[in-house]
């Protein structure tokens, strides 16, 4: 089993967004993970964007985060999926087959890789822990 989520990528305003989208949707935002926090070595004014998060609301389910320093987005590529495998080989086997012909972002590693297809989308492939 597989599920699939959107994955949005804001330029600095990550944290902003899910307020916003808090009220318009009176949701819950179940995460909010800052680049300090995280286990990234970025410059200190980078520590209070989001490195990663996750929203929900009746029948609205997506992630999001800040994007990098050396990766921001633009709008129409600021866009993911998101898939959580269960099976850690047919997670590696996925990476490998859309990293061909294609780019790869974040190599597999510690259970989370990313990658631009040959087509030009985006996906976050991570495994259930």
């Amino acid at each position: 089993m597989k599920l699939i989520k959107p994955y949005i990528i804001f330029s600095g305003r990550c944290k902003e967004a899910l307020l916003f989208y808090k009220e318009c949707f009176n949701g819950e935002i179940v995460l909010m993970q800052t680049y300090a926090e995280s286990n990234m070595n970025l410059p200190e004014k980078y520590n209070e964007r989001i490195f990663n998060s996750e929203f929900k609301a009746d029948g609205i389910d997506f992630m999001a985060s800040d994007d990098l320093p050396d990766n921001q987005v633009k709008t129409g590529s600021n866009f993911a999926l998101f898939v959580i495998f269960e099976n850690i080989n047919e997670q590696k086997e996925s990476f490998n087959k859309l990293a061909k012909d294609g780019n790869v972002l974040f190599p597999l590693e510690n259970n989370f890789g990313m990658v631009v297809d040959k087509f030009g989308i985006q996906w976050m492939l991570t495994g259930k822990k």
